[in-house]
């Protein structure tokens, strides 16, 4: 039995087991987890990267909290793999965004990290740029919003589809449209300055 199948059948028993089953320390529960531990893992940390690392140990224990509550809810798991997948993923987005947001209002005038005051290519301080695409991000439509959001986190056009449950070509469509405002809105940005 290949690993995705034996998830499948593990994920299918668990459910059908009902609630008793999914008692604290399930041997069931722990093997699912411990399955798809590396993909769990290396979603998370694409989405943190080396910046965020230390919120890699809370963002792991929302995904297996999120995982337990699913399992213990009786709602069937189609695809164990792309579902671990993509509850990492939003996990990890919801909790770097939250912790960002507490960060900015703990320390609105934190000092620069070193050599983050070099301007970027586009003329702006890394705090003027995280601004502007903030603003930019609101006056957007809210999947093209979400598409570009995931986008600059670092995920692929293929990634952010699956994310959101959409096909390929309108990822790519929202991530562009996204884009495409960005750029409009940088361009009439320099041009009042």
């Amino acid at each position: 039995m290949s690993r995705y199948n034996r998830a499948i059948h593990l994920a299918g028993s668990l459910t059908r087991a009902g609630g008793a089953a999914l008692s604290t320390g399930s041997d069931d529960f722990d093997r699912l987890v411990e399955e798809h531990a590396r993909l769990m893992s290396g979603a998370i940390r694409r989405v943190c990267g080396h910046r965020h690392r230390t919120l890699i140990p809370d963002v792991e224990q929302e995904v297996r909290l999120a995982l337990w509550k699913r399992l213990q809810s009786g709602k069937k798991i189609e695809h164990p793999v792309s579902y671990i997948y993509k509850v990492a993923l939003t996990t990890a987005l919801a909790i770097l965004e939250r912790h960002v947001e507490t960060e900015a209002l703990v320390n609105p005038e934190a000092e620069p990290s070193p050599g983050s005051e070099v301007a970027s290519p586009g003329g702006m301080l890394p705090a003027e740029r995280a601004r502007f695409i903030t603003q930019t991000l609101e006056q957007l439509g809210p999947d093209q919003a979400r598409a570009l959001k995931a986008y600059l986190a670092g995920l692929s056009h293929r990634e952010v589809a699956s994310l959101f449950g959409w096909s390929e070509s309108v990822a790519r469509h929202n991530i562009y449209r996204g884009l495409a405002a960005l750029r409009a809105l940088g361009r009439t940005e320099k041009q009042d300055v």
